[in-house]
């Protein structure tokens, strides 16, 4: 199965994509990178401190292909690092 979000060559190293949650981008989150536990943690603290909201989510391994399989154990050990501006409300 040909699936464009596997790709076969990245530079000269094999790699995958995994495309963004378009409902989270919908609702203005910006996906910025995947991440392990330690660095992901460094980003919410990063990120919070220059006012965004920071959400972890699952890496979207669901569009990959077959010949991506090796990819879905690595997969469980990140996170994809979302942040949006706070929103600030007003007070009427």
């Amino acid at each position: 199965m040909n699936n464009n979000n596997c790709q076969t060559e990245h530079g000269n190293v094999p790699g995958c994509v995994s495309p963004p949650d378009p409902k989270l981008i919908a609702e203005g989150w910006e996906r910025r990178f995947i991440a392990d536990a330690k660095r992901a943690q460094d980003a919410i603290e990063m990120y919070a401190a220059m006012g965004h909201e920071v959400r972890l989510e699952p890496v979207n391994a669901a569009g990959l292909s077959e010949t991506c399989s090796g990819c879905l154990e690595a997969f469980a050990q990140f996170s994809v690092v979302y942040t949006r501006k706070k929103r600030t409300e007003c007070i009427d």
